[in-house]
């Protein structure tokens, strides 16, 4: 998906991704002079300005570091009562880290989550970025084999089961091979998303509480991933 899309459904629906916060949309596509563009502004409850910047993609260092000079130059002007807020699919465990210590606010929300919102409100998704994998593998072919994968590798090595595991296990497959070729995705970089999008996808499918997920397997942020074990009885 592409980040209008992604603003389209936050500023529509700001309750849905951030309950109890009580945002406003105030503006969209804002500007502020020798500072930068911000794609959405809200104002909480508490009269708080929210400048949001949004990312379709796994965020990077370098976009943590142009939050960190935005605030340093809204600061230096004088602005109170204005927080900074990144969205991004993924954040990893250092940018994390360096947005917790320059006090700038982050949300890791899912196109799943996204996707959820938009069919809730019947509202469609009209664009996205790559090739989706959920129209090329089965969401359902791939959930039940992440499962079994996890408790597989849990049995041999005891140890957190990584999503580049799951990811390596799951390209193996026969069925995700002939899938990716007769959708015609040939390119390496292009299967690996694909490939990684299904452990995405069943990583937020855990984090909504759906198809028994969390009641059969706990969930850990390792070096800045989703690492899984089954849950024991």
């Amino acid at each position: 998906m592409l980040e209008r899309d992604m603003e389209e459904l936050i500023a529509s629906h700001p309750d849905d991704f951030f309950p109890g916060r009580g945002f406003e949309i105030k503006g969209r596509q804002k500007s502020f002079a020798g500072v930068g563009r911000f794609d959405l502004l809200f104002e909480d409850r508490f009269k708080t300005i929210i400048l949001m910047e949004l990312k379709a993609v796994p965020a990077k260092y370098e976009d943590a570091t142009q939050l960190a000079k935005y605030k340093d130059e809204l600061q230096s002007r004088g602005e109170k009562h204005i927080l900074m807020w990144l969205v991004a699919p993924q954040l990893s465990n250092s940018v994390r880290e360096f947005l917790d210590r320059i006090g700038i606010e982050y949300s890791e929300i899912h196109e799943t989550e996204f996707r959820h919102v938009a069919e809730r409100h019947g509202l469609p998704i009209r664009t996205q970025s790559r090739q989706n994998s959920k129209g090329v593998l089965s969401l359902e072919s791939s959930r039940e084999f992440i499962k079994a994968t996890i408790s597989e590798l849990w049995g041999k090595q005891q140890n957190w089961v990584t999503r580049d595991q799951l990811a390596e296990k799951l390209g193996e497959q026969r069925w995700v091979i002939e899938g990716l070729n007769g959708a015609g995705i040939v390119e390496a970089g292009e299967r690996s998303w694909c490939i990684g999008n299904q452990i995405d996808w069943f990583s937020a499918h855990y984090k909504l509480g759906w198809y028994g997920l969390s009641d059969g397997f706990e969930r850990e942020r390792i070096r800045g991933k989703w690492a899984y074990k089954p849950k024991r009885t």
